[in-house]
């Protein structure tokens, strides 16, 4: 009884240390973009009350009608404008485009590193707690793969990922079990 708690202990402290290995590994390698690189956190020098105003100052006006308005100080009622100046619109597009770009390499390099842990843990290695434990850390880093891209991708891609690690893991399940 002993035995089969420290091996299963041995297979969860593999999957989790595999997983975080991969994540480091390439949060090392290939580093993600910081916003700051993008945009500027610092107010603007001087308060934008007019669209045209906003887009002289490189920014892109929001309607009220059309956004949840941010919270700004107003001195008075008359303050109040119809609207409101977002000066990081076009940098935090150029962001989301590099962002969307690198949560998709990172979906990639994470999937194929956990297919091959999964079928090496699978397939290729013998001893049970040792496979059982690159086999979850490949599904997890599997997993962790897919959510970095999950929010950026179409239903098709997402549905074609899903039927392709399914058909996989039931393919290595298979091959697993026809060894005993």
């Amino acid at each position: 009884m002993g035995s089969k708690i420290k091996k299963t202990i041995l297979s969860v402290s593999i999957a989790i240390i595999l997983l975080l290995f991969v994540i480091y590994g390439i949060s090392t390698f290939y580093v993600a973009p910081k916003y700051e690189d993008f945009c500027d956190y610092s107010e603007p020098v001087h308060q934008v009350e007019t669209e045209e105003e906003c887009e002289a100052s490189e920014g892109k006006w929001t309607d009220y009608s059309n956004e949840r308005p941010v919270p700004r100080k107003v001195d008075s009622e008359d303050d109040i404008s119809e609207g409101w100046c977002n000066f990081n619109y076009y940098c935090n597009k150029d962001y989301d485009a590099v962002r969307e770009h690198h949560n998709r390499n990172v979906f990639i390099i994470a999937v194929i590193i956990g297919l091959v842990a999964v079928l090496a843990g699978g397939i290729i290695l013998k001893l049970e707690s040792v496979s059982t434990g690159i086999m979850g850390g490949g599904a997890l880093t599997i997993i962790y793969g897919i959510l970095r891209y999950w929010g950026d991708a179409s239903d098709t891609l997402r549905f074609i990922i899903l039927g392709i690690v399914l058909a996989i893991l039931i393919w290595i399940g298979y091959k697993k079990l026809e060894k005993k």
